[in-house]
């Protein structure tokens, strides 16, 4: 008798450890399902590949082939890929308007960080003055800054009675200084420059094509003009020439003493003009994607962007092609472009003469 209850109360025993089991593990089923559930996220978060792995990715160059936006163009495609593993980046060439057709599409294109593009310096004017087909606002655009700046020069000859920025000023801005034509940047720099120092006497003469300004200069026809460092360093260095002013983040190497123009311009009510001159040159190639992409692939891109462009082997690249590379980032891309916003209406009516050659 003792002994059948002994075997009773050890079936009872088993059983109710049996159910106790069978409660916590399969009850309510909680214990189970999270643990499903929770081998399920893992799984998945292994599985889970990087966004752009992958995907393909459109780089807008808003000019034909050949030249150098296309050459960046090409050499950030083939060094962004190897900073976005699994990536494809296709180059399309979007030429036509001044590069205004190509910034347009990059501008309207779908907002999924799989489009971006780089265009004319310049075309900040363009959007200021309101040229026919300008669909962009460069402020609104997703910046990733620029592979190279450059700096812009007043360039004065040396036959002119003129050899540094202080005898102009002493002078009132009497002087001749060449432009290609209305609308060109050294037309527009060269107006606005003599509103801010309040020069009036400023004579400006466009029609000055190629190498007809360098010329002009060695024959004492005109003073000088504003163009680029790049194109006209030579002529300096032969002799021919002085830069009395630059329009950049600093003067080249060499050149130190040669005043900048915010440095010039310090009155707060040109600084948006300053901004926007500086934008013309800073951002020498300009890249952005458009409004609104996600935060998290714009992080992504911009890193890239970043790596590719400070890779050693892509500014070796950039020496053999003659393309030197100085990255400017999407913060000081941004900064500079805000300027857009806070011109003055006398400055945009006088930006806007300048393409209608009412100035």
């Amino acid at each position: 008798m003792r002994k059948a209850f002994s075997i009773v109360a050890l079936i009872l025993m088993v059983a109710l450890l049996m159910g106790c089991t069978s409660s916590t593990e399969d009850g309510s089923g909680e214990s189970t399902d999270k643990t499903d559930k929770n081998t399920e996220e893992t799984t998945a978060k292994a599985d889970e590949k990087p966004f752009y792995d992958g995907k393909t990715i459109k780089l807008i160059v808003s000019t034909k082939p050949g030249g150098g936006y296309d050459t960046y163009g090409r050499m950030v495609a083939k060094f962004m890929e190897e900073q976005l593993p699994g990536s494809t980046i296709v180059v399309k060439n979007m030429p036509g308007a001044g590069h205004i057709i190509g910034c347009n599409e990059i501008y309207k294109s779908e907002p999924d960080g799989l489009t971006f593009g780089t265009f004319n310096r310049a075309l900040p004017l363009a959007q200021i003055a309101g040229l026919e087909g300008v669909e962009y606002d460069l402020s609104e655009m997703s910046w990733l800054g620029s592979p190279s700046s450059e700096s812009y020069s007043l360039i004065i000859s040396s036959e002119s009675e003129y050899s540094s920025l202080d005898d102009i000023v002493k002078a009132g801005g009497d002087v001749i200084l060449a432009s290609s034509g209305v609308g060109s940047q050294a037309h527009v720099t060269s107006l606005l420059f003599a509103d801010m120092m309040g020069w009036d006497k400023m004579n400006l003469v466009s029609g000055y094509n190629g190498n007809e300004s360098e010329l002009a200069m060695r024959k004492g026809e005109i003073d000088g003009l504003f163009a680029s460092w790049g194109s006209l360093q030579s002529f300096v260095e032969e002799g021919y020439g002085v830069p009395v002013l630059f329009i950049g983040e600093q003067a080249p190497e060499g050149y130190e003493d040669v005043p900048l123009i915010q440095d010039v311009v310090t009155d707060e009510q040109w600084t948006p003009v300053v901004n926007v001159m500086l934008t013309l040159n800073v951002l020498a190639r300009p890249y952005a994607g458009p409004p609104g992409i996600p935060e998290d692939r714009l992080s992504i891109l911009r890193d890239a962007f970043e790596k590719a462009v400070n890779d050693p082997a892509f500014v070796e690249m950039g020496d053999k092609l003659g393309r030197p590379v100085i990255y400017i980032g999407p913060e000081r891309a941004q900064e500079l472009i805000s300027g857009l916003a806070d011109l003055s209406p006398a400055t945009v009516d006088k930006i806007k003469s300048t393409y209608t050659g009412d100035e």
